[in-house]
Formats: C-alpha cells, sequence, structure tokens
C-alpha cells in the first residue's frame, strides 16, 4: 500500500509540474541550468527556445537573472520560440534588459520587439540605466494567446545596433482580469503606479507579478492608509493587490490631476484601469464623491464613491492619448471630502478592434459594494519560423506516464487484495518513473526607469 500511494504522489507531483509549465515560466537568457530564486521562482536557461545569438555574463554584476544576457550580432530578426502558455487565457509577458555596458560602447542600443508575431513594442534603453542593479529597462504585454506556444522576436532597427535580452517571464492570468480585452488585441503596459505607498509592490505581494511603483513625492497630496482590517477585492475584475487598495492618495484640494503620462506625443489608443478604496469609516455627515476625466472623456459612468473595504474599478478603453494627457478627479458638488486615488494602470492597445480611433470610447465601472496635481512616474515598458510546439509533446509524455502509473498503481492494489483471499496468486507490481520540470511565477521587484521616445506604433501581422 506504501507503494501505491508513492507511485500516487509521483502522479500528482508530475502533473501539477507539467501544467505549471504553461501556465508560467521565468528564462534566464544567456545562462544554463536553472535555479530557485529568494522568491522561491525557478528559473531556467535558455538553451531549446533561442537557436541564434551569443550568450554572455556581464563582469561585476552578481544579481540574477541581469549578471547574463543574450545579445545578437548578425541578423535582423532574431527569436525565443516554443515558450509554453496556456491558450486563449489572458497571459502577460514581461521581458527585461540591463545593459551595463556589457559591449564597452558605452552606447544602449535600440530595437524593437515583436510579441507573437502580432504585437509591437520599442525599446529605447538610456544612459540613466547604467551603472546601478536596481534599475533596469522592460518591456510587458497582457494578451490571450491563440496557441499553446509563442514567440518573442527582438527586431534590429538600426545597423549599429545589437538588440540583447536578459530575461522572460511569463504569467497566467485569472480568467475575468482584463476581460474587455478583446482576442486579437493586446495591453502593452505604459505605467502601473500604486499611490499612497512608498516602495514598489509586486511579487508575491501581488500573486500575477504586475510590479506597481509609486506615485512619488507631491506637496499637494496626502498619503492615506486604509482603518479597514482588510479589503475585499471581487469588485474589481483586475484584481489589484490587496496591499495596493490599502493605500491611497488624497488631495488637499478639490481635484487630483494626474499629468506626464507615459505615452508619445502623438498619442496612441489607451486602456485605462483605476481603483478605489474608501480609507476610513464615514460619518451620517461625510460623503465622498468625484467624478474622473481622461482629458475632456468621463471614466465610469458616474460619479467615483469608493467604498469602505472594498475595492471599486473604472476602465476607459479606446481614448486616444498623449504624453500631454491628464487624469483629472474633480469633486462633485455635494462632496465633503476629497478625492482619492488607489492605484492606476495605463496600457496604449495593440491591434486595437476599434482601429484606435478617438471618438468617446468605451467606460466600464464595477464597485465591491452597493488645482492639485501629481505626475505619474513616466515609465515606459512602453518574425522568425516557427519550429514545431514541444509542450503537446511534453504534456502526451507525462498523461502517457500518469495513465502507466494509474493502471499499475490500481492494479496493484487490486492485485494484492486478491492476493490476501487468494495465495496462490504470484502477480508483481510493475513499476513506472517520470520526470517533470516545473517553474514558479516569477517576481518583479526592482525599479524601472525610462520614458517612450518613439511615437511610431507598428502592427505586424501574424503568418504563422
Amino acid at each position: 500500500m506504501m507503494a501505491a500511494l508513492l507511485h500516487l504522489s509521483t502522479l500528482f507531483s508530475l502533473l501539477a509540474t507539467t501544467l505549471s509549465i504553461a501556465e508560467s515560466i521565468s528564462i534566464d537568457c544567456g545562462s544554463t541550468g536553472s535555479y530557485v530564486d529568494s522568491n522561491n521562482v525557478t528559473w531556467v536557461g535558455d538553451k531549446g527556445f533561442v537557436t541564434t545569438g551569443e550568450p554572455m555574463k556581464i563582469p561585476g554584476v552578481v544579481t540574477k537573472p541581469i549578471n547574463t544576457l543574450r545579445y545578437f550580432p548578425t541578423g535582423q530578426t532574431n527569436c525565443y520560440t516554443n515558450i509554453p502558455v496556456t491558450k486563449r487565457q489572458k497571459t502577460l509577458v514581461r521581458t527585461k534588459f540591463y545593459y551595463e555596458n556589457y559591449d564597452g560602447n558605452f552606447s544602449p542600443p535600440s530595437f524593437d520587439l515583436v510579441y507573437d508575431g502580432k504585437h509591437r513594442d520599442s525599446v529605447a534603453i538610456t544612459e540613466s540605466l547604467l551603472n546601478n542593479e536596481e534599475t533596469f529597462y522592460y518591456s510587458e504585454l497582457i494578451f490571450a494567446p491563440a496557441n499553446e506556444s509563442i514567440s518573442v522576436c527582438l527586431i534590429r532597427t538600426s545597423p549599429s545596433d545589437n538588440p540583447f535580452i536578459s530575461s522572460i517571464e511569463v504569467y497566467s492570468l485569472d480568467v475575468g482580469m482584463y476581460a474587455d480585452l478583446g482576442p486579437n488585441e493586446g495591453l502593452i503596459t505604459r505605467q502601473r503606479t500604486t499611490c499612497g505607498a512608498k516602495e514598489t509592490i509586486s511579487y508575491p505581494l501581488d500573486p500575477y507579478g504586475r510590479p506597481w511603483y509609486p506615485l512619488g513625492a507631491d506637496d499637494t497630496l496626502a498619503d492615506l492608509t486604509t482603518s479597514a482590517p482588510s479589503i475585499d477585492i471581487t469588485g474589481a475584475s483586475n484584481k489589484p493587490p490587496e496591499v495596493v487598495m490599502s493605500k491611497a492618495s488624497s488631495s488637499l484640494g478639490e481635484s487630483i490631476k494626474l499629468s506626464n503620462l507615459a505615452l508619445p506625443l502623438t498619442g496612441l489608443p489607451v486602456y485605462l484601469a483605476l481603483y478605489f478604496s474608501e480609507p476610513q469609516t464615514l460619518g451620517r455627515t461625510q460623503k465622498r464623491s468625484f467624478n474622473v476625466f481622461l482629458d475632456e472623456t468621463q471614466v465610469g459612468s458616474g460619479p467615483i464613491i469608493p467604498v469602505f473595504g472594498k475595492a471599486t474599478q473604472v476602465v476607459l478603453r479606446d481614448v486616444v492619448a498623449t504624453s500631454g494627457s491628464q487624469i483629472v478627479l474633480q469633486s462633485t458638488g455635494d462632496s465633503v471630502l476629497p478625492p482619492i486615488i488607489n492605484g492606476v494602470e495605463l496600457f496604449s492597445i495593440s491591434n486595437s478592434r476599434n482601429g484606435g480611433g478617438g471618438g468617446g470610447g468605451q467606460s466600464s465601472q464595477s464597485t465591491g459594494g452597493n488645482n492639485d496635481s501629481g505626475a505619474l512616474g513616466g515609465a515606459k515598458n512602453a518574425g522568425g519560423k516557427k519550429k514545431k510546439n514541444k509542450l503537446p509533446l511534453i504534456l502526451g509524455v507525462t498523461f502517457a506516464s500518469a495513465f502507466a502509473i494509474l493502471s499499475s498503481t490500481f492494479g496493484a492494489i487490486f492485485l494484492r487484495k486478491r492476493q490476501n483471499a487468494k495465495p496462490q496468486s504470484n502477480t508483481t507490481q510493475p513499476t513506472s518513473t517520470g520526470i517533470g520540470t516545473g517553474t514558479g511565477m516569477s517576481p518583479l521587484v526592482e525599479q524601472q526607469f525610462a520614458s517612450d521616445t518613439d511615437p511610431s506604433y507598428v502592427v505586424q501581422d501574424d503568418h504563422r
């Protein structure tokens, strides 16, 4: 019986680790082997995902995974392929770039990225990111993959610049998150802000690995902390972490103006998500009510009235915004208390289903219950032939092994019982083994400092 239980334990462990490959993976580019970091995240080398480029270890840098990279001295397009994902499930992909003058040129390169053959972003690393292991550049995309594996391609845009990459991280998101994202669309992260907090919030505080950066010091805003013992985030479908909802920025006047959006001057169609939670229990005569606008377009269907201990989410999409745009929170006439805000997510929309037209945009609001200025830190995050997908083979072998283990296990139990009843039976139990490798969800605890200086927005067709 103990042998049977051991086989069952092996089976379930094997299935769990195999399924986790499809749910999240962290690739340390330019490295070999695997390791587990301080957040219990498993990182794997990039062998099997890329066939071109040169690996390099950066002298004097010890922090993994940014101490290694892969650069591409030849070719117009170089791709990582066969990156496992869950088909049609919302997925976050982050690529990280730590230059640190690895080539001795003191000239950070610029190049483009194409995710899965259809979502394009530009990488423009500045010299301000040198000589500091706490700062680096990253690009991030949320989309629903059409297949069980994806590609990430680096596109040369200047003959003198060699594209390179430090890491690739993939996270599966829960059903319902970013639900108004179309099947062919992608959200390219422009900035993600936690208001009222002093430090960056990321995994494991955000179980989906999203980094939330502090709003920054502003003498027109006050930092608030909730007095609620917990925050119910079920009213916010994008699931902002509870720690983000526990902090807020409040105006010292009647309005909050968030400016310096991480967008180009020419403008892009955007997806804007704002999160609110009332930090204190209000008296009978107290009321907090305000309207939210992106430039002239209202966000949400009406005034925002945050609920104590619960999260409220409002979303606006398909409005064209620029670096000069403003998010304005304005108190209503009957409000006694000033406006507050807990969190902000701003994305540009790739392959927008509405063609990127300005229009009036589309707005939604959900909640868990029935001349001041602030600057959002300007942080930018913003193909090759695919090899045959290996994930079905992995799953096929795994489930075949699983079936063999189940058959042998229950067969052994049945035969053991028969052996106890009929001593003449001399059947022995066959053995079966399997090996699987799993990865954990990846953190992002470093800071990002960069700006979007490329006004172009190019869509590349998928020719797979």
